[in-house]
Formats: structure tokens, sequence, C-alpha cells
């Protein structure tokens, strides 16, 4: 995983500032924070993790605010049931993924207990895209239900050790948060905020430069990730 601090002593070459005076270390960093939000946000599976996650009673559930420590920031998937949700994480039954519009259709009351017993076991999930945090469960759950997600969440933001100087380098020896090959995007976004500055020394045309290799490099990683997803039909 990538180093703050190693981003930010390249920052300073690129940008002729090694000493860090027209771009303080702090301000660089505010900035590698926020191109790890943009980062995740063209690519919510570049922070993901799986968790388990205990089921209310029904068919709605909506993801807790933090999980294992880390607030979600969108559900990826509900892979299986779980028998133990201790470190172990001994599985029960697979769970599909369902259409809504098809399980309306075969089962319009499947919402209803009556209808429909509750049970500790989920068998399908439906997924709302315009709701990432919340998801359907088929048949709806007793209460007692815990099943294995897997969501996207925002990693600790990077801040200068608390007995470092943060006007120095060794300050930000910490982990971006996120994997390489992240370090060239995270990069690029620092140059181009760096560089789009109201300053003498800001430069808008390179900032449109790092910019557009930022997103360009984000967007291929997408793409060839999905061409050699192993999931993927061929």
């Amino acid at each position: 995983m990538p180093k703050a601090k190693d981003i930010l002593k390249n920052a300073g070459v690129q940008l002729l500032d090694q000493e860090y005076v027209r771009w303080p270390l702090p301000e660089l960093a505010a900035w590698l924070n926020e191109a790890v939000k943009a980062v995740i946000l063209a690519k919510p599976s570049s922070s993901s993790m799986t968790a388990p996650l205990a089921l209310s009673a029904g068919t709605h559930h909506v993801l807790p605010d933090t999980i294992d420590g880390v607030a979600p920031l969108q559900l990826l998937g509900v892979n299986r049931n779980l028998v133990d949700a201790g470190p172990s994480r001994i599985g029960g039954r697979v769970i599909r993924t369902a259409a809504r519009a098809l399980l309306d259709a075969q089962e319009p009351t499947w919402h209803s207990p009556t209808s429909h017993p509750f049970r500790k076991e989920v068998r399908q999930v439906v997924f709302d895209e315009n709701l990432p945090l919340e998801f359907y469960s088929y048949p709806g759950n007793d209460g007692t239900g815990v099943v294995e997600v897997a969501m996207s969440y925002l990693p600790t933001p990077v801040s200068p050790l608390p007995d470092k100087d943060e006007t120095t380098l060794d300050a930000w020896d910490v982990e971006t948060g996120l994997p390489e090959p992240y370090s060239v995007p995270l990069l690029d976004y620092v140059l181009f905020r760096a560089f789009s500055k109201d300053d003498i020394a800001g430069d808008p045309n390179k900032a449109l430069s790092h910019y557009q290799m930022f997103a360009t490099a984000v967007g291929i990683k997408v793409q060839v990730e999905s061409a050699a997803n192993p999931n993927r039909r061929r």
C-alpha cells in the first residue's frame, strides 16, 4: 500500500517545491485525502472488504453507520449466509441475486410474513441501484440471520504522526488507504489541485493535464478489471 510520504515527496519534486514553501505539506495531504475519495467515487471496489451483517426482521435491510470499525459507502454484494460470524466465518447457503421485476411477478406478496413466513436463512437478495446502502431479502428474515456482505468503505484519512512535525515528510509516513498501483492517479490528482491553486505558481494548463491523466488512469483500470473479471462470460 503506497505511503503518503512517497506521494507527497514526488509532488514536491514535480512542483519544484521540495522545501514545501509554496505548497505546504498539510495542504498537499488534504488534497491527497480528496484524491482517495475521488478514486473511490469512480471505482468503489478500490477500497472494499467483506464483513458479517446481522439482519433485522423483515425483507428490508440497511447497512449500519459502521461495520467492523469502518463506514460503508456502497453495498457491492451479499455473498452467503453465515453459520458462525466469528473469525472463522463458517458459511451456510449461498445467496443469489434476483431481479426485482421477476420476483414481484412470480411472488407478489413476498414481503408479507403471512404469505411467506420469515426465516433465518436468506435465499435471494434484491438490490436497488438508487439505494446503495440498502437491499431486500427473500424470504424475509426472522431477525436471527447473519449474512456476509461485500462493501466499499472510506479509509481512515491521511493525518500526520502525532509525534512528528507536520511540516516534515517524516510526519506523513502513513498509508494512503488504497493499494498499488493507485499511487499514480493519486499523485496526478494532488498535482491537479496544486496547479489549480489561485497563486502566481498556478498553471491551469498543467492542472488540466494532470486531471486528464488521473481520470484516464482510473478509467483504464476500471475497463481492464472489467475485461479481466473471472466472472466475465467469454
